[in-house]
């Protein structure tokens, strides 16, 4: 008599567990809403700049629906967000996802651009770190040499020249450091590269850039060196100020 007692406490206390379990997977389906209900959220939000709601609906859409038939999109749109926000590091990655996700999308050349874009917009100051610049640089080559008839491929020449400005300006301030400091090989080599990365660009700091050279290595006792650099300002830039 006590077994079957025991028995049936146990049964009992079983089938409470298990209305407890189901009623907990019937709260998990509750919270998560329809597709469409994700999607219409997140473009909302969007629109009226709640870019931490879209965020977050994008998300839940793409983690709950990943073959949903506007997914794609709104992986791209999850990049857009972060680019609107601010939020760089994130809307690069995001992009980056996208690209290798879906690499024969017809959306690519766009998310390529944002992605070379949110690089650019971390960093254009002179001195500072460069490296977004490069990553910028690089991406829009590739996007360039990969879709050369794409509209963003048109779009990326002019960010590569300012690029090449920027990369050139900041090398080129690194060689006058030296130079200030009477460290003549160190500044030569960086004037040097100055003209071996951004030479070919016509980059606007080029005649200077010569005629430093030409000062280091008439510092450093070295005429034939200053008079090549010297020439070569003189023939290649005759109306530049530092021609004369």
């Amino acid at each position: 008599m006590k077994k079957l007692t025991l028995l049936i406490s146990v049964i009992a206390v079983t089938s409470a567990f298990s209305v407890m379990l189901s009623g907990c997977g019937k709260n998990v389906k509750k919270n998560i809403l329809p597709p469409d209900v994700y999607y219409g959220k997140a473009m909302h939000d969007s629109q009226v700049k709640n870019y931490g709601g879209a965020v977050k609906n994008f998300k839940a859409l793409i983690e709950n629906y990943p073959a949903y038939g506007k997914t794609e999109i709104a992986e791209i749109r999850l990049g857009d967000v972060y680019y609107l926000e601010g939020k760089y590091i994130e809307s690069a990655g995001a992009y980056l996802d996208f690209v290798h996700l879906h690499p024969r999308s017809k959306y690519v050349p766009f998310a390529m651009y944002y992605e070379a874009m949110s690089y650019f917009k971390r960093n254009l100051a002179v001195g500072r770190n460069q490296a977004p610049l490069k990553n910028a640089k690089k991406i829009f080559e590739k996007l360039i040499s990969k879709y050369p008839y794409s509209k963003y491929s048109k779009k990326s020449f002019k960010y590569i020249k300012f690029i090449n400005i920027k990369l050139s300006e900041n090398t080129f301030f690194t060689g006058l450091y030296y130079y200030n400091a009477s460290i003549w090989k160190s500044a030569a080599y960086m004037f040097k590269t100055v003209l071996k990365q951004y030479g070919r660009d016509g980059v606007p700091i080029i005649p200077k850039t010569l005629y430093y050279l030409s000062a280091c290595y008439k510092n450093l006792g070295n005429k034939k060196m200053e008079a090549r650099y010297m020439n070569m300002l003189k023939t290649k830039y005759p109306k530049s100020r530092y021609a004369e």
